[in-house]
């Protein structure tokens, strides 16, 4: 019967320890984070809005939701390396075109960078439509000064 027992437990801590591996995500992540949020937190270059499992991170923050300052008509960065986010502005036509790029609401990519810029100052929230709302969720904050 302890041999039954000690197998179970044995068992038991070997799937708990795959369970709670590593992530695909940027860097490597990880899973779990803050009442099951999970991914992120990985390697994020500075001033870029990197695509989690189900959050938006930084160099610096995983905390919905994310915000980072920039000049105006800097060009501000998403990352995504493959799970399907997009980003949705309150106000799309403030998300100008950087270089050749696209303007507005950045759609659903698989992965890629992708970049916007804004022309004037003020706050300029985004959220993946997927995994959250402009008042829950994967959510942030582009700050212009």
């Amino acid at each position: 019967m302890r041999k039954i027992f000690g197998s179970i437990g044995a068992l038991t801590l070997m799937l708990t320890v795959i369970s709670c591996g590593g992530s695909t995500d940027l860097g490597g992540g990880g899973g779990g984070g803050g009442g099951g949020g999970g991914g992120g937190g990985g390697t994020c270059p500075a001033g870029t809005f990197c695509m989690g499992s189900s959050i938006f991170f930084t160099a610096t923050s995983t905390t919905q939701p994310v915000s980072l300052t920039f000049g105006s008509n800097q060009a501000v960065t998403w990352f995504n390396d493959g799970i399907a986010h997009n980003v949705v502005f309150d106000n799309p036509s403030s998300a100008q075109a950087v270089g050749n790029g696209s303007s507005g609401n950045i759609p659903d990519p698989a992965t890629g960078t992708f970049q916007r810029q804004f022309a004037a100052a003020g706050t300029y929230p985004f959220h993946c439509t997927i995994h959250g709302t402009a008042t829950t969720g994967m959510r942030g904050t582009v700050v212009v000064q």
